[in-house]
């Protein structure tokens, strides 16, 4: 029977190199008390910065993740295929894990970190993100979350008896300490309201994540609602001249709903006046995953790479043909198996996998990968340059290393094919969710 159970202080620095000195337990802003909320939003700090950072295909990227349908559904429902028509539809693209949660680490990091559930995860403030690509080019954020009571909200979720319902797994950067400790970072994950707000005052900035709620991303409802509410979300966006200016939707769903029974085989679809016109209304076959999405904005504002999955992900195709990177066939003997027996639709171990025969450990980014000329973010150089320098609560002190399994490949690795020392049985079933924070799964 697994043990769950909180780990203070003490125990921050589980496996991690440079481990910090501040509490991941330190959450605050979580009570969904009425009062609380009303008291919180008044004083709610809420940022919303700009910039012209020129990127090689487009300068504005809007990203909408929608749940749980799989590819063959998707392609069906006449107001996606609405928009599918528009622009480009990507046949060969996966999720990263399951349940949901492991799908938003993914797009946000590089990795899943072995979550294998919905769980209140903290994740250790030395792991980096994609807002610090974006950050060091001065390329401006923010994330939209439809539901979110207020700006800077930790709490697990919220019955939203306007807006529809938060759920925090939902919220791309929430689960990630190197946000939640920066008050100009979690100052830009905001309720889907200042989207509106920024779009009126011309004040958007040009990474953008959009969440909708639990009923319009088809979480507690169903495709043909999620797929209403985007289309009526995104064909406004096109009309407008101040937004749609050299600018990239991408559509997709997070997972495919189906756990281990079928293959994480999900649709994404572009759209925007940055997709060439030569595009519209195609199919892209590329093999992708969700570490895509991290790797095609590397290339477009030619960042640097966080040494993790993102680094060997194809680039968008379209994309691609403009910053220079050709994709990749998926190569069988790189990953030992051909493309039909990689799953994705449960995931490998790691820090908060529920599997106890494996070790709940991080691991260290590659900081030697370069992939057409871009190279380790420094500020990530600058934290794990020396991983083996501090004890970890596995192991005692000494010279012991972190794991080290990122390369320059697509062939990223699922449960049944997991990086060496984290596999998890088969099938694992995702566990109920940890409702209360956690920094790691034992």
């Amino acid at each position: 029977m697994l043990f769950r159970y909180l780990h203070l202080l003490a125990l921050v620095s589980v496996a991690v190199a440079a481990p910090t000195k501040t509490a991941s337990l330190a959450v605050a802003q979580t009570s969904t008390d009425s009062a609380a909320i009303a008291s919180a939003a008044a004083t709610a700090l809420t940022r919303s910065p700009t910039s012209n950072v020129k990127g090689k295909a487009f300068n504005r990227l809007l990203t909408i993740y929608l749940e749980n349908t799989a590819y063959e559904n998707a392609i069906v429902d006449a107001n996606c295929n609405a928009l599918i028509e528009k622009g480009v539809l990507q046949t060969n693209l996966y999720g990263a894990g399951a349940p949901s949660l492991p799908n938003y680490v993914a797009p946000g990091s590089g990795d899943i970190f072995g979550v294998n559930s919905d769980s209140f995860i903290l994740i250790n403030k030395n792991v980096s993100t994609v807002v610090d690509l974006l950050d060091d080019k001065g390329v401006s954020w923010s994330t939209y979350n439809e539901g979110l009571p207020y700006t800077g909200f930790e709490g697990f979720g919220y019955s939203n008896p306007i807006e529809g319902n938060y759920a925090r797994k939902h919220n791309l950067l929430a689960h990630f300490d190197s946000v939640r400790f920066d008050q100009n970072k979690i100052s830009r994950l905001k309720n889907l309201t200042f989207f509106y707000h920024d779009l009126q005052n011309q004040k958007l900035p040009q990474w953008i994540f959009v969440t909708p709620n639990l009923d319009h991303s088809g979480h507690d409802t169903d495709l043909q609602t999620s797929c209403s509410w985007t289309r009526s979300f995104v064909e406004p966006l096109l009309e407008n001249t101040y937004f749609n200016n050299e600018t990239l939707i991408y559509i997709t769903w997070q997972a495919n709903n189906e756990f281990h029974q079928a293959r994480n085989h999900v649709a994404g679809i572009l759209l925007g006046s940055a997709v060439p016109q030569k595009d519209k209304g195609t199919k892209d076959d590329v093999f992708y995953t969700h570490y895509s999405d991290i790797s095609t904005v590397e290339a477009n504002w030619d960042l640097h790479h966080l040494g993790r999955w993102d680094v060997g992900a194809n680039v968008w195709k379209s994309v691609g043909e403009r910053t220079g990177d050709a994709p990749r066939p998926w190569n069988s003997r790189i990953a030992g198996a051909p493309l039909e027996e990689y799953y994705w639709n449960q995931s490998y171990g790691g820090v908060f996998s529920s599997t106890i025969y494996q070790t709940n450990t991080y691991v260290a980014p590659n900081l030697k990968l370069e992939r057409n000329g871009r190279t380790i973010l420094p500020l990530v150089r600058h934290i794990w340059e020396d991983n083996c320098r501090a004890p970890t609560f596995e192991f005692p002190p000494g010279r012991y290393c972190l794991p080290d399994y990122y390369q320059d490949i697509i062939e990223v690795p699922d449960a049944v094919h997991p990086p060496k020392g984290f596999e998890v049985d088969i099938p694992l079933n995702p566990p109920p969710p940890i409702m209360t924070p956690i920094t790691i799964y034992s």
